[in-house]
C-alpha cells in the first residue's frame, strides 16, 4: 500500500490532470500511482467542496493550508484562476463538455468558417 497523499498533493494532481485534456484518465492514474476510484472520488470532492473536501475527515481546516495563508484569500485566488482559464478557452472558441461518464472534453463552440 502506498503512502497517503495530503490535500495539497491531491489538488496538484487534479490540476495537472485537468490541464492535459489529451491524456486518458486511466493512463494518468497509472502514471501517478493512484487508483482510478480514488481519483474519481477526489475529483468529485474537489468540485463540490474545494481543497477542504480533499482533507481527511479528522483533519482541521488549519491543518490543510500552510502557515500564513488565509482560507478566504486562497479561495479568491482559485476562483480568479478558474475564471482566467475559462476566459482563455472562450477566446479560443472552446468550451468544456462533460460526458455521461464524467469525463470532460473540449469542443469548438461553432465550426470554423472555411470561406
Amino acid at each position: 500500500m502506498g503512502r497517503q497523499l495530503g490535500p495539497l498533493e491531491k489538488e496538484f494532481l487534479i490540476r495537472r490532470f485537468r490541464s492535459k485534456p489529451d491524456v486518458k484518465f486511466n493512463d494518468f492514474c497509472e502514471a501517478n500511482n493512484v487508483s482510478t476510484t480514488a481519483f474519481k472520488k477526489w475529483l468529485k470532492q474537489y468540485e463540490e467542496q474545494g481543497i477542504e473536501g480533499l482533507a481527511r475527515a479528522d483533519a482541521t481546516i488549519g491543518d490543510i493550508l500552510p502557515d500564513g495563508i488565509e482560507k478566504k484569500e486562497e479561495n479568491y485566488k482559485r476562483e480568479i484562476l478558474k475564471l482566467r482559464i475559462e476566459n482563455e478557452r472562450l477566446k479560443k472558441n472552446y468550451t468544456v463538455k462533460t460526458l455521461e461518464n464524467g469525463e470532460q472534453v473540449y469542443v469548438h463552440l461553432k465550426p470554423k468558417n472555411t470561406k
